[in-house]
């Protein structure tokens, strides 16, 4: 700067110009040398133990240039170094001034290259309970407002002033001018000799100052700062520059602002820099969310490595304490990941090389270490069983198209479909004559005016499905054909066939023949005491009921029971009490019967079926359709039907039992072709009509892929004298 042969372009070995770096330029170039950052920080502080230098708080600030100053920093011998945002470099200033006293949120608008970067602190209490120093809490990354009178546009603004006030001899001397820094930044100047690019020396004399008489700040400038309790304006400024550079930020809020002087930075490192080496807390920030894609049985899922809400103290480390766990497939010798950074604007794929094919399904666990404003996070892998850690090479990944929501989307698998509700439905040929005999119209006129009713007839005439319709729907509806009267007459029939049951119960009379049967053929019209009748019965089904009279019975106790049950807990109880039985001792007419018609039925009886619950049921389902092969299949009917059942458990996880995701449907899948497998041997072309098709949508269920939402009642249909009508 003073020898005559550095003025200028240069000249010589040692004054050329191509031998020069500008910090400027180490900075904001691709590649900055950290031996030329180091010189310049040992020339800046030499001996230092704790270094404190700042960098710029605005998005794309690069975490390759983070680690190279840092290690500039320890190359000149900085024992302790640390990098500090500017925005709150600025704000320790204002607080060790005083203009800053209390916890509060504060605004900070730093003067930058190409604009003014714009951030919000806040102010907190830190450290223990001796110290309870206010520090700045950093909680997202800062926002650049371009304007033409950042660092840049002031410098373009000096050089057209100096162009306007010389001849073009000048032209290439004035990149090696310091009036265009002094007068960019309102300092004063002087004249300066400069030698040209001809060899010849020239005095350059500047304007005396930079004419800002039209500054406009952009209007966004202070949008989000209208919440602050104060806003702090720091500069590089002087002078006119500054004056006019304040004033108009005073007309943009009604914030009070505060400018701080020129040396804010370098003294708010300077105070980082002592709190640092007390241990006390420099300040506290937040960490760039770091985001994996987990493969779940569901789909791919957003898996987030850091947690949104911490803050960390400078200094501190970082780690996932809940990694993201993948499954790597055996025969794999390498597996791919995707990552995102809040940082970047597009994802990557990054490829991990095992070294070996894995000879069994692996787990491995990903997360993530990170200091703030410290370079790059570490992500790193570790898998018990491959005694060895991995580290995930960011810069390495390849770099993605698409968006993350893209690439989500892209994974997104399409809902298994869900067997619907069996709804058995109601008509009238039931309760019409007709050659066979009297209808229920007439035969419950009738019955409800004899004193000893035949509930004999009430309940076949029930159970029968004249055209594949009942006289009373599963959900306990009678057809809308039918008149008041007869509702009435049967209401009162209802209530004598629970009074006949209650008094058996008590020990009053005599069984009523049939009186159960009858009511458990209303469907969801019974009332819910009888349900808590044949609970009872189950729980005493060791040492005998009252109710059960004979061994056949106990099919009506437990159709009965899944014929009617209509309230939520009676469900939770029935299902509780079947899976505490081994599914070696269910019966094909009674506990998976009763199974199947509580979950087909209804659509809260599957929510009472937890995991450990469904893989209960599935063996039974197993065992059922493998005694099946090779018989003629007439105890059969119930497995198809509760194995549709069972699928409704997608109501609770819409993403379970699919086969080739779910080990239970897996297997199930494969008893399911065994069984179409021995349906095609010969002699069975009667039994092939009843279930191949049946068992061919079984199939697309499992898979996920129903085309028949009407799967249940299509075996319903095929099974017209399957449930109970004598017990």
């Amino acid at each position: 700067m003073l020898a005559p042969h550095g003025l200028g372009a240069g000249w010589g070995v040692i004054g050329k110009s191509g031998n020069r770096q500008s910090i400027t330029d180490m900075l904001s170039g691709g590649t900055p040398s950290v031996e030329a950052l180091a010189a310049a920080f040992t020339g800046l502080f030499p001996g230092a133990g704790f270094g404190v230098a700042s960098i710029d708080d605005v998005p794309g600030s690069r975490e390759m240039l983070q680690e190279r100053m840092l290690a500039a920093l320890r190359k000149a011998r900085v024992s302790s170094p640390l990098l500090v945002w500017r925005p709150v470099l600025a704000a320790l200033f204002a607080i060790e001034r005083g203009v800053i006293t209390r916890p509060l949120k504060v605004g900070v608008i730093c003067h930058a290259a190409q604009g003014f970067a714009v951030q919000q602190v806040q102010i907190r209490t830190g450290g223990d309970a001796s110290q309870r120093l206010l520090a700045p809490e950093r909680r997202h990354v800062g926002q650049i407002i371009v304007s033409e009178w950042g660092y840049a546009g002031l410098a373009e603004r000096a050089t057209s002033a100096l162009n306007a006030g010389t001849s073009g001899d000048w032209q290439g001397s004035f990149e090696w001018a310091k009036s265009i820094g002094r007068l960019a930044l309102g300092m004063p100047t002087k004249p300066e000799i400069l030698r040209l690019d001809n060899g010849d020396w020239q005095t350059l004399t500047p304007p005396a100052a930079l004419d800002i008489g039209n500054v406009s700040l952009p209007p966004e400038l202070t949008d989000n700062l209208n919440d602050c309790d104060i806003v702090i304006f720091e500069t590089l400024a002087d002078g006119p520059v500054r004056d006019g550079l304040q004033a108009r930020l005073e007309l943009s809020t009604r914030t009070p602002i505060e400018t701080l002087p020129l040396q804010a930075i370098a003294e708010g490192a300077l105070i980082a820099a002592g709190r640092l080496s007390r241990r006390e807390p420099v300040y506290f920030d937040f960490l760039p969310q770091i985001s994996t894609i987990v493969q779940k049985r569901d789909g791919a899922e957003n898996y987030d490595l850091v947690d949104p809400e911490i803050t960390l103290p400078a200094g501190d480390t970082y780690r996932s304490p809940n990694p993201a766990q993948f499954a790597i497939q055996a025969g794999q010798d390498q597996f791919s990941i995707y990552l995102r950074k809040q940082t970047e604007e597009r994802p990557r794929k990054a490829k991990v090389e095992i070294g070996a094919k894995l000879a069994r399904q692996t787990p491995v666990d990903l997360w993530v270490e990170q200091k703030p404003a410290s370079g790059r996070a570490k992500i790193l892998l570790h898998s018990e069983s491959l005694v060895r850690q991995f580290q995930v090479d960011w810069d390495g990944a390849v770099e993605l198209s698409e968006t993350w929501e893209d690439l989500l989307a892209s994974f997104e698998k399409p809902t298994p479909t869900i067997p619907a509700r069996l709804v058995l439905p109601c008509g009238t040929d039931g309760w019409l004559d007709n050659g066979r005999g009297d209808g229920l119209l007439k035969i419950v006129a009738v019955q409800s005016e004899r004193a000893d009713a035949d509930w004999t007839l009430l309940a076949d005439k029930l159970s029968a499905r004249p055209y594949g319709r009942y006289a009373i729907s599963s959900d306990g509806h009678f057809p809308p054909e039918i008149d008041a009267k007869t509702v009435t007459d049967m209401q009162l029939m209802i209530a004598r066939a629970t009074l006949h049951v209650r008094e058996h119960l008590a020990g009053k009379s005599k069984e009523r023949k049939d009186s159960l049967r009858f009511l458990t053929w209303l469907y969801r019209l019974c009332p819910p005491e009888v349900t808590d009748w044949l609970l009872e019965a189950w729980e005493q089904q060791e040492r005998g009921h009252r109710l059960i009279t004979h061994p056949s019975r106990w099919i009506l106790a437990y159709q009965g029971l899944g014929r009617i049950a209509s309230k939520r807990s009676h469900e939770q109880q029935a299902i509780y009490k079947i899976l505490q039985k081994p599914t070696a001792e269910w019966r094909w007419q009674r506990e998976t019967a009763a199974m199947a018609f509580l979950l087909s039925r209804s659509d809260t009886a599957p929510k009472a079926l937890t995991r450990k619950g469904v893989e209960h049921v599935g063996r039974r389902i197993l065992e059922e359709f493998t005694a099946n092969i090779g018989t003629t299949y007439t105890r059969f009917h119930y497995a198809p039907f509760l194995l549709v059942g069972l699928l409704r458990w997608r109501i609770v996880d819409p993403f379970a039992l699919v086969a080739g995701q779910d080990p239970v449907a897996d297997r199930l899948m494969n008893s399911v072709e065994k069984t179409l497998k021995d349906l095609q041997s010969p002699g069975r072309a009667k039994v092939m009509a009843k279930y191949g098709r049946i068992l061919e949508q079984v199939r697309e269920e499992l898979e996920g892929k129903g085309t028949n939402p009407d799967l249940l009642l299509d075996i319903a249909g095929g099974a017209e004298d399957s449930e109970d009508r004598n017990g």
